[in-house]
């Protein structure tokens, strides 16, 4: 892509979708992230697996693919994104801590990643992609 996103841009994207309630598939630890990420660059990686819901269903497609990690390379792979870290790109979570999430990339080192009261700012993230 050949355009960049602002920080604001981010955060007003963030604030539009993570401050809905977390609710699984449409708005949970990882769709949320593609659906800033859609937000901002006009296409939705986690599209091919949309559809999902509740806790079961996202546990089931997550063992379908693999887990976290290989779906969310898939998935990069699929929509041409480039790896690294950047403004408006997605990244893991941390796995160490449980199964992981997406995040949004709003600055240099700030993540947004959607919890279940709202949406959580950190300070690192593991593998990004970006468009």
């Amino acid at each position: 892509m050949s355009r960049a996103v602002s920080t604001p841009e981010v955060m007003a994207e963030v604030e539009r979708v993570m401050s809905r309630p977390f609710e699984w598939g449409p708005c949970d630890c990882c769709s949320a992230a593609c659906t800033v990420f859609a937000g901002l660059w006009g296409f939705d990686p986690m599209a091919p697996v949309r559809g999902y819901r509740g806790a079961f269903g996202a546990k089931r497609m997550l063992a379908r693919h693999g887990g976290l990690g290989a779906l969310a390379d898939d998935l990069a792979a699929r929509a041409a994104l480039l790896p690294g870290h950047a403004v408006g790109g997605l990244a893991l979570g941390d796995m160490g801590r449980g199964p992981g999430s997406l995040l949004i990339c709003i600055a240099p080192g700030i993540w947004a990643g959607k919890s279940m009261a709202g949406f959580a700012i950190l300070r690192s993230a593991e593998k990004g992609w970006h468009a």
